[in-house]
């Protein structure tokens, strides 16, 4: 995120009283609000609150992430516990510090003699992998603020152990990052590690990020380079975890303590702004070092880090902190802000009006604030103050279109903490509400907190590498989240309750840890408030699909009766955690029974590579052994191709071709159609267990020829559909591994008995001579010689005429805006008509047309014009699991909800879409499913499809 830090406020000279003195810690009470029975809500925050820990887990950086939480996550980024400083002979110096400076403090830095410091540990700071300061700290104190306050919820929610050990993770970071000398005085303070410009340029797992590719620098914080605003925020984090654990582990809490005084005296003695490579600028540092005073205070009792805060001069000007916002004691001061990593005077005036309650000034900074977000619905004690945050026409307050979640879910906190202080409830039901919007009742109609009550009810394509899982560096691939980003908040709607869920807007969609900072200590107090006695899911989170992570695919190139020449694909799609591989290998088993028998042998057989894909991308190429023999006698032989020398992950294509000589007569006898690898192979690439795939010589997929397997028997067809039409059903599916053929089955009654209707061997019928208004059950399985797999889940279809009010009173007109089939841009454009009687909502249609990619390149989509405004139509690129003839991709168009309704008998106007790849390569359109050079005006085409609500309405998919 790229902004800095904000002066926000507004000055009054009102004559506003002098400070009251304060109050001991012993006299601190806060009033209990009496909570409501859980069935009195309609969220669970128990469970809200269970989830929104585990978007931590998928944060971590360092080692001891492998085998927690999440079977996703492993250990990263093992180069930070080792970062270099250039000194005796090691690598260049990879942090900000200068050489005098690491000479001069050797022995504080680098102890053990090893050239390097440790900064391990830590948290990304959002979909990328860098360490920023400010959102660490910010974070690591808001959490700690929230457990702080609510601990009791978390206690009784089963979430305590949870949370205390992300708050530790923070602080071990935190505590290895401060750098301190003989005396106890700081000498240097880690704040990030990373470089926010050369990571960005990378989008996937963290646990594959190369760090030669991508270095990882750290940036330290010291008497040369000042951020004393860093190491304020990292002080104010540990004097909250010193009171945190100071029941649990005293030793540790004493720790936090010390470190945290001495990071503060740190930032007092070195003023000065940390740098974050233009992404979390700061613009001053007062409201950090009142933040860290505060919570000195709390954590000791010693007055005189308030008066580092609030310290006037003899005129009634301030001198301490407060001046930068505050001129005098006669001023007073509105926060139209919120508490965030930017601006942390929110939580400031929140603690302060907590620990000093007497003090009118502090609880009107705290409570106006508070007031101002509610929008109007606590009103200010001035009458004549009209002041308030806007809020959204669905009744939200957003601050910033950017993260307008995060600082919604900050403000809730505050309110929460001041309702538990002063027994006020209009500020809880306030949070209450905006926490209810955010947990789905808002006009988008799903939960902005991912997985939250479901991933079906809530945003499902957050900015988030790790979750997204891309094997290619792009955050289009795959269409969809391997992974659920557990409790993640997305950065929620605009203005207009609008909001994109999708993976490349990172303004709407972005997650970050400061993101969750205050939706987490909200969560709590809701619960506190309103949750007593519901309870989090059990045996959570649940296991992921287990898939295959190693096998191989094949494809027929061409063949002869003198050579076959096919591609392999081998692949390592290890996700629990992804990993690299470094002992692949595959083996191509054939038979040569043929050759025998015409009085030839093996040495007439040999191997040719035509492209190595490895080679291509390291250099080094693969290792090719063999022919080895398993039964010689009845001639059966394979080729071992070995990737041991390279590290494998994602997939590698290796193409190559077995040629068999001619005999002595010129005759050519080679017959693939025996071989064990060959069987089931076809010119569409396809996974093949006859093909089998090694981990450092132990089979890990797939069957040998000499263990006695027989062909496998197909699998179950998955995701079948049955779409209805006039007097017929279209029945598809996803086509199953080793299928020749599929049954398509029947029944007039759901479950059965079914009754065979078609034998195919493509992955679609159309069932004609139906009887509209009656419903109809399909099942589908597939076969082979094998054998005949269990049936599919069933569908069902109720065929209708074209009437209106039901499927087929909208068309999808079509037209080619560009006739050359073989140049590097296609536009299709489109046109909705609705020959019904009642207007429908553009926004619940869905426009798809079908494609093939012709190399698997990043693609942009543009709408070139559109009458109903280019800025409600939205257009993604989607890549289809499972190739169809004449497609394996598609564009789907979108409508917001500016783009209004169709009318009775109206149509949508054009709508002009364009489409290339980022490279400017070609695309050949001539086997295109939805592309038609004749259709040069708009017409009729059912090759294009129409969804209404996520109904096909019109076309035939391919």
């Amino acid at each position: 995120m790229k902004t800095s830090k904000r002066f926000l406020g507004v000055f009054q000279t009102c004559g506003v009283a002098v400070l009251a003195t304060a109050m001991t810690l012993s006299s601190l009470s806060f009033l209990a609000v009496p909570a409501k029975a859980a069935d009195d809500v309609k969220y669970n925050y128990a469970e809200a609150l269970q989830k929104s820990l585990y978007f931590y887990d998928a944060e971590k950086s360092g080692q001891g992430i492998t085998g927690g939480h999440l079977e996703w996550r492993g250990d990263s980024e093992l180069t930070d516990s080792h970062i270099p400083l250039g000194i005796d002979g090691t690598s260049a110096n990879m942090t900000n510090m200068s050489a005098n400076f690491i000479n001069s403090n050797k022995a504080v830095l680098d102890p053990d003699g090893n050239g390097s410091v440790d900064v391990s540990g830590g948290f990304h700071d959002a979909g990328d992998h860098v360490k920023f300061g400010l959102p660490q700290s910010y974070t690591a104190s808001t959490l700690g603020w929230g457990f702080y306050e609510f601990r009791d919820a978390f206690r009784q929610s089963g979430q305590e152990e949870h949370m205390l050990e992300e708050l530790k993770w923070f602080s071990d970071y935190l505590l290895r990052s401060t750098f301190r000398d003989s005396s106890g005085n700081v000498i240097a303070f880690n704040y990030m590690v990373g470089n926010g410009t050369v990571d960005h340029t990378y989008w996937g797992p963290p646990e594959l990020q190369d760090s030669a590719k991508y270095p990882r620098t750290a940036t330290f914080a010291t008497a040369e380079t000042p951020a004393s605003d860093q190491a304020a925020e990292a002080a104010a984090a540990l004097a909250i975890m010193s009171l945190n654990m100071k029941n649990d582990d005293a030793q540790y809490a004493a720790t936090c303590l010390d470190n945290a005084k001495a990071l503060y005296r740190f930032a007092q003695t070195y003023r000065g702004l940390g740098n974050s490579d233009g992404f979390y600028n700061s613009s001053f540092d007062e409201d950090d070092l009142s933040w860290a005073a505060v919570w000195l205070y709390a954590a000791t009792g010693d007055m005189n880090y308030i008066h580092d805060i609030n310290a006037t001069g003899p005129d009634g000007m301030y001198t301490g902190y407060m001046k930068k916002i505050i001129r005098s004691t006669s001023d007073s001061w509105q926060n139209i802000w919120v508490h965030s990593w930017d601006t942390v005077w929110g939580g400031v005036f929140m603690k302060l009006a907590t620990l000093f309650p007497d003090n009118p000034d502090f609880d009107y900074f705290a409570r106006w604030n508070l007031e101002y977000w509610s929008g109007g619905k606590i009103q200010h004690k001035d009458p004549n103050d009209k002041n308030y945050l806007k809020q959204s026409p669905g009744g939200f307050g957003v601050i910033s279109t950017w993260g307008s979640a995060r600082y919604n879910a900050a403000a809730q906190l505050c309110a929460l903490v001041y309702s538990k202080y002063t027994g006020q409830t209009d500020f809880a039901e306030w949070a209450k509400s905006q926490m209810d919007y955010i947990m789905g009742d808002n006009p988008m109609g799903y939960s902005y907190i991912v997985g939250f009550p479901t991933p079906q009810q809530s945003a499902k394509h957050p900015h988030h590498r790790a979750a997204h899982g891309s094997k290619t560096n792009n955050m289009l691939t795959p269409t969809e989240h391997r992974h659920v980003l557990w409790g993640a908040l997305v950065g929620g709607p605009d203005t207009d309750d609008v909001h994109n869920d999708v993976t490349t807007d990172y303004v709407y969609n972005e997650v970050a840890i400061d993101y969750n900072a205050g939706l987490v200590g909200a969560l709590a107090g809701l619960y506190q408030h309103y949750g007593q006695g519901q309870q989090p899911l059990a045996d959570f989170p649940p296991k992921e699909e287990k898939t295959d992570e190693y096998y191989a695919e094949a494809k027929l190139e061409q063949e002869n009766t003198e050579r076959s020449q096919v591609t392999l694909t081998v692949h390592n799609e290890s996700v629990h955690p992804p990993h690299f591989e470094t002992g692949m290998a595959a083996r191509y088993y054939f038979s040569i029974s043929e050759l025998l028998a015409a009085g030839q042998s093996i040495s007439d057989v040999s191997l040719e590579i035509y492209y190595d894909e490895q080679k291509t991308i390291s250099g080094v190429p693969v290792k090719v052994t063999g022919p080895f023999a398993v039964d010689a006698a009845t001639g059966t032989y394979y080729y071992q191709f070995d990737w041991a020398d390279s590290q494998i992950y994602g997939d590698r294509d290796l193409q190559f071709g077995l040629i068999a000589k001619q005999d002595h007569n010129y005759k050519s006898h080679w017959d693939p159609t025996n071989d064990w690898s060959h069987t089931g192979i076809t010119k569409t690439a396809a996974i093949s267990p006859y093909v089998p795939v090694y981990l450092n010589g132990v089979k890990v997929y797939g069957n040998e020829p000499d263990s006695g397997s027989s062909p496998i028997v197909p699998t179950v067809p998955k995701d079948l559909k049955a779409t209805a039409g006039n007097a017929q059903a279209t029945v598809s599916w996803n086509t199953s591994n080793w299928a020749t053929s599929y049954s398509v089955k029947r029944a007039t009654t759901s479950g059965g008995p079914y009754t065979t209707i078609a034998t195919v061997t493509s992955a679609t019928y159309i069932d004609t001579g139906l009887t509209n208004d009656n419903t109809y059950y399909y099942v589908v399985s597939a076969a082979n010689s094998a054998g005949e797999s269990e049936d599919s889940d069933q569908a069902s279809v109720t065929p209708q005429a074209s009437e209106d009010g039901k499927p087929g009173a909208l068309a999808l007109q079509y037209r080619a805006g560009d006739t050359n089939a073989g140049d590097n841009q296609f536009k299709p454009q489109f046109n909705i008509v609705n020959n019904g009687s009642s207007a429908v909502s553009l926004s619940d249609l869905t426009i798809r047309y079908w494609y093939t990619i012709d190399g698997d390149k990043p693609q942009t989509f543009n709408c070139d014009w559109a009458q109903v405004g280019c800025s409600s139509v939205s257009g993604k690129l989607v890549k289809m699991p499972t190739a169809k003839a004449g497609a394996d991709a598609y564009l789907e168009i979108t409508f917001g909800p500016g783009a209004g309704s169709l009318v009775a008998g109206g149509s949508s106007g054009e709508i002009q879409a364009r489409i290339n790849k980022n490279d400017w390569t070609n695309y050949n359109e001539a086997d295109d499913y939805s592309f038609d050079p004749t259709k040069t005006l708009f017409t009729n085409w059912d090759h294009v499809t129409l969804y209404q609500n996520g109904t096909l309405v019109w076309g035939i998919e391919p």
